[in-house]
């Protein structure tokens, strides 16, 4: 065997496996038969789903099928045009892109409904997760199917399985939250209470001079009162803090009570007008004699022990 006989054996192998490879792949992603042979619009295709799928007096039945189409090629499992859904291999009637549409006016009801399909219309019992239907009246015993509307002969359904049709959003886990308790104690300031005093204040008496008069004793003058001063007291920065953050408070009155005035009765000199007794000169004890016999000095010996003096 030369090079060359060895190169065509070579490059025919490689084709070979080209071949298998495309066509395992066409295989795997539902590869449309029908729609390469058909070269009609996204606009026939359509139509001519809901004309061999859908009771074709029903503009109703054929909404429904037309939205389950739309749903189809909105969706990541199936073709992204509407003829690559419709020709997909045992998925709608077959020959639905080779028959002919042979009632005039089926046909153009059917055109109809797709013009409005394809400006944005959609069936209302049929929402984006419905993509399957089949005939009205059969029952299968699988427990996915979620029944939603019959319209046109045929019932929709929702395949409700492990994998959903529509791709769900991220769980997001929230962090926990740690809460930590301050066992330090909270201060509280004590609330700073100012009194008036009502103390009486001191009277200091003042020395006062007495003088004789004759004129009438004059009535005491009343003192004006004595109003007490309250001196502000100081106060600590903290509780100054404390009562700026503090709510606001009603004002307090603080008033100090009047002192009474401490009545002094003031001394009052009355003049005499009555004569002095007058003065009388002292008189002169006469001198002592001794006694001239026995009974006079009995009697002045007498006379001192009770007291009387001598006898003169």
């Amino acid at each position: 065997m030369n090079e060359r006989s060895f190169a065509k054996i070579s490059m025919g192998l490689a084709l070979l496996l080209v071949t298998l490879t495309l066509g395992a792949c066409s295989a795997s992603r539902g590869t449309v038969s029908d729609a390469r042979t058909f070269s009609g619009t996204s606009r026939e295709c359509l139509a001519r789903a809901m004309y061999f799928e859908s009771n074709r007096s029903s503009e109703d039945g054929m909404l429904a099928v037309g939205t389950v189409v739309m749903n189809r090629v909105e969706s990541r499992q199936f073709q992204n045009s509407v003829c690559g859904v419709v020709g997909a291999p045992r998925q709608f009637a077959q020959g639905v892109l080779s028959k002919p549409m042979k009632e005039g006016a089926s046909r153009e009801r059917a055109l109809k409904v797709a013009d409005a399909l394809l400006a944005g219309k959609r069936h209302k019992g049929v929402d984006k997760k419905v993509m399957y239907f089949h005939t009205a009246g059969l029952k299968f015993p699988y427990k996915n199917m979620h029944y939603t509307v019959v319209a046109g002969g045929n019932a929709f359904y929702e395949k409700r399985g492990r994998k959903p049709t529509i791709p769900l959003a991220p769980i997001e886990t929230a962090s926990p939250v740690i809460m930590v308790a301050d066992a330090r104690p909270v201060s509280r300031a004590t609330p700073n209470i100012v009194l008036a005093s009502a103390d009486q204040p001191e009277v200091v008496s003042e020395q006062r001079s007495v003088v004789a008069s004759y004129a009438p004793a004059q009535e005491p003058a009343t003192p004006a009162p004595v109003v007490a001063r309250v001196e502000p007291e100081a106060r600590p920065a903290a509780a100054a803090v404390q009562e700026a953050v503090a709510p606001a408070r009603l004002p307090v009155l603080r008033t100090a009570m009047q002192a009474k005035p401490v009545y002094q009765p003031k001394p009052v000199v009355v003049a005499s007008m009555m004569p002095l007794p007058p003065i009388r000169a002292a008189v002169a004890a006469p001198p002592a004699r001794a006694p001239r016999n026995m009974t006079e000095l009995i009697e002045a010996t007498s006379h001192v022990n009770a007291g009387l003096g001598p006898i003169y």
